[in-house]
């Protein structure tokens, strides 16, 4: 990566989601707050979403197991 392509903040480059590499249970919402009732349904914690801005399904929710 070259100094132009680099981001101004680091946590950007952290927040990068690539669909094909990720191996995280994921999934897409259209807003936040479907990210919580996805959790819901899947009966799974919601440990972070990601705003990609890409439209029509702009974040991402990542999920994990509750601990047992």
């Amino acid at each position: 990566m070259t100094e132009a392509e680099e981001p101004d903040n680091p946590e950007q480059q952290q927040d990068k989601f690539d669909p094909v590499t990720d191996e995280r249970d994921w999934s897409a919402a259209d807003t936040e707050l479907a990210c919580f009732a996805l959790a819901r349904n899947k009966g799974k914690r919601l440990v972070k979403i990601i705003n990609t801005g890409e439209e029509p399904l702009p974040f991402i929710c990542i999920f994990e197991d509750y601990p047992e």
